[in-house]
């Protein structure tokens, strides 16, 4: 005799699983602050040397043009000041948090 198999409901429960995780760890701010670091970090082999000349040319522009009204050429060389050691500190101090280890300080494993 066959065993007989039992009636389906009326109604089947429907088991609500929770949402999946995004397939990213972190938020897209730190996507973006990773993509520029590393594109950065690329040209800064080329770029820590023409800044610096770039720089030293306001420089000079700004000792020419010391006494000369509306020229303003000492703020100017002060930003571009700002921006080199900004993008020295951005790019060779500062990590972003998708490149650090995930276990920094504790034991492997």
């Amino acid at each position: 005799m066959k065993a007989k198999i039992p009636p389906l409901p009326a109604r089947f429960a429907v088991m609500r699983l929770p949402n999946p995780p995004p397939a990213w760890e972190g938020n897209r701010v730190d996507y973006v602050i990773a993509a520029v670091w590393t594109f950065g970090v690329l040209i800064w082999t080329v770029a820590r040397f023409i800044i610096p000349l770039v720089v030293f040319w306001q420089f000079c522009r700004m000792l020419w043009y010391w006494n000369t009204p509306d020229v303003h050429a000492g703020w100017q060389f002060l930003a571009y000041y700002a921006v080199y050691i900004a993008l020295y500190i951005f790019l060779g101090v500062y990590e972003p948090r998708l490149y650090r280890e995930k276990n920094r300080g504790r034991r492997n494993g």
